[in-house]
């Protein structure tokens, strides 16, 4: 039996993916504004921007979930915190599954593993739904950046979702994630290349070239392979028109616009923490912080594709 109730709408998932600080954590919001959905925070059972370092694969080493000790250690791994210690210096433990532990029962979750097919994919499912059935939601769904590498499984897994690819200037996501890392170097390599400052920006622009370029090559291959289930949304036009956006996204998810969806707080560590609505300025402020060779480095490494974004 569904863990979610049918209702009978087209959308039984949504899948928000993009470059960090793209934007995901916005469309997020926006998305649960809605009482028909329900989508989890960040929770890389597919993957992370080291591909070893996902759930799935620390999952893995427990042994096949055909048989039930290891499915109860699994449940055990999870909800004791040794989960969270295993997670490396590069990352630390993902959101949503601390929010398992906090508000799903182990017992319960533990059964609906047993009940379901045990596969990966059945895994990830009552991991959606348990959410989703936190919050009454029809539709249930989840937003991790790093799963952009993996639409493709996202799209077999789950034939009636969708997916939102958020989309980003460069130079913005890497504006914003240089102030990120300079307020909280928590992970390497940030706390040991921040001591000498071109270094320490000098890496967050090679990462934001490489994580971005990726995104962008993807997004050509995603819009042709998957024309009905993929849908691209750049931040700046999102912000800037954000009610004609929103309904567009809505009828691309075949769900009600609600007019709540448009009254987001600014919770970013940005320049217009705590204010009500949307930030349009967010779209340019990258402009007034960047150096003159940032700017020039991602407009000759990426100068093709950020001609075709409109972003010259």
């Amino acid at each position: 039996m569904s863990l979610v109730q049918d209702t009978g709408m087209p959308t039984r998932y949504i899948f928000v993916v993009g470059v960090s600080r793209s934007g995901t954590t916005l469309m997020r919001r926006i998305l649960n504004s809605s009482n028909q959905i329900a989508i989890t925070d960040e929770n890389h059972f597919l993957g992370h921007l080291l591909p070893a370092e996902g759930a799935r694969q620390q999952f893995r080493k427990l042994g096949s979930l055909s048989n039930d000790d290891n499915v109860r250690r699994l449940v055990e791994y999870i909800y004791s915190g040794e989960f969270e210690k295993r997670c490396t210096k590069y990352r630390d433990m993902s959101y949503h599954w601390q929010w398992i532990i906090d508000w799903v029962d182990k017992e319960v979750f533990l059964q609906r593993i047993l009940a379901s097919d045990r596969s990966e994919r059945a895994l990830f499912t009552v991991m959606m739904q348990v959410f989703a059935e936190h919050f009454d939601a029809a539709i249930a769904g989840e937003k991790t950046p790093a799963h952009l590498r993996y639409v493709p499984t996202l799209m077999e897994w789950f034939p009636d979702g969708k997916v939102i690819h958020m989309l980003r200037d460069p130079r913005a996501i890497f504006i914003s994630e240089l102030r990120r890392r300079k307020a909280a170097p928590l992970s390497l390599p940030f706390k040991q290349l921040r001591r000498v400052d071109f270094f320490f920006k000098l890496y967050i622009v090679l990462q934001t070239t490489v994580v971005w370029l990726e995104s962008a090559l993807r997004y050509t291959a995603y819009k042709r392979r998957y024309p009905d289930r993929y849908y691209p949304l750049q931040f700046e036009r999102l912000v800037n028109q954000p009610e004609d956006q929103i309904r567009q996204l809505c009828d691309f998810l075949e769900i009600d616009f609600q007019e709540k969806m448009l009254k987001q707080q600014v919770v970013s560590k940005g320049f217009q923490l705590g204010s009500v609505g949307f930030d349009a300025e967010a779209a340019t402020r990258w402009q007034k912080h960047i150096d003159s060779w940032e700017d020039m480095w991602f407009r000759f490494w990426l100068g093709k594709y950020l001609r075709e974004f409109g972003y010259t």
